[in-house]
């Protein structure tokens, strides 16, 4: 519904700050504030801006108004949000806005009145603040079709543990909005944790790392441990095929796989923080990795060997998370779709046009 245009009014108003209290103006814009605040604008420079206002100004005026008269047009929105979109929309300064309630304010503005030229300036402010707040960004891009920034901050959302995935606007976001972005988090935290049970990607004879080596003579006798991977069974996984519906896999082989005890603990360790924190930067900190290695008779080359290993570990973190932002086949969804709240959990709507 276009705004409603009116003769001047001689009740009690406001004036607005410069540069909107000039009296050249041919438009007066009438907040909606209990005192109403004039806003004396230019109505060539709206209707360039706002096809909605410019549509308004070819209604023709009514028989009993004089066309000298400057015209009023009462709007729904408070003084505040005309004096923060105006200033974007005229040739003046700008302010900068950190605020996420005003990022709102300019974007409802020019999704009412089409004023595209304020996408420029929602898209850079959003964008700017995701690292200060990746779930209001995520919100508030997803509300307004802004779906790039949202992708992005979904993703800057998996630096934060899942039960610290909150942000102080949320409670002007749509429930179901946040209820995506925490099964995307969640279905994420799942991809990461089930690389730390993985066997397939385990290359031989990397040089970054003897870990990965098949020789088991090569680790320390005191420490050196079976595969925690249904290891019971003494099977070698370096072939295993995963079975969907387990965590361990399955392989004909009856190699035991042995390891340093470091290593083992070290996926375990990362297998628990990565459900709720699916990034590779949450695992691979030098203090993290090394953490466990308490065995006096280890080489002392050890700890390299695991340095080694955790850049390995990582780039297959990242690449499990990947997969659940594309979902390229039928296959990958359905192994991805169970999260350890047994959920389904399907991609955030932002994220689908990825697919």
């Amino acid at each position: 519904m276009p705004p409603k245009r009116q003769k001047t009014r001689s009740q009690k108003n406001t004036l607005a700050q410069a540069p909107f209290d000039d009296a050249r103006a041919d438009l007066i814009l009438h907040s909606s504030d209990e005192v109403p605040v004039h806003f004396h604008v230019s109505a060539s420079i709206l209707s360039v801006a706002s096809t909605v206002f410019a549509d308004m100004f070819h209604i023709p005026l009514p028989a009993s108004q004089q066309p000298h008269e400057i015209q009023v047009v009462s709007l729904t929105e408070d003084s505040e949000t005309l004096d923060l979109c105006l200033r974007h929309i005229y040739p003046v300064q700008s302010p900068n806005v950190e605020d996420l309630r005003q990022m709102r304010m300019l974007a409802e503005f020019a999704r009412k009145y089409q004023a595209d030229v304020l996408e420029q300036y929602v898209i850079r402010y959003l964008t700017d603040a995701i690292k200060r707040d990746p779930v209001g960004v995520y919100l508030a891009a997803v509300k307004y079709g802004y779906k790039a920034v949202g992708v992005e901050a979904a993703h800057s959302s998996l630096n934060l543990p899942i039960f610290r995935l909150e942000s102080p606007n949320l409670q002007d976001a749509p429930a179901e909005l946040y209820v995506e972005l925490l099964r995307y988090h969640a279905a994420c935290g799942e991809a990461a944790s089930d690389v730390a049970f993985q066997r397939s990607w385990f290359p031989k004879n990397l040089s970054s790392t003897s870990l990965m080596t098949t020789d088991p003579r090569s680790f320390c006798s005191q420490c050196r441990r079976p595969d925690f991977i249904c290891g019971q069974y003494g099977r070698d996984w370096s072939s295993a095929i995963p079975n969907p519906g387990l965590t361990c896999y399955l392989s004909t082989s009856r190699v035991t796989r042995d390891r340093p005890r470091c290593l083992w603990n070290y996926l375990q360790r990362s297998a628990l923080i990565l459900s709720r924190h699916p990034t590779a930067d949450a695992v691979t900190a030098e203090d993290f990795v090394l953490g466990e290695i308490d065995c006096e008779h280890c080489s002392s080359k050890t700890p390299l060997y695991m340095l080694g290993f955790r850049k390995v570990f990582g780039t297959e973190i990242k690449k499990a998370v990947e997969q659940v932002s594309s979902f390229r086949s039928a296959a990958a969804a359905a192994r991805l779709a169970l999260c350890n709240y047994n959920l389904q959990v399907p991609l955030p709507e932002a994220l689908r046009s990825l697919s």
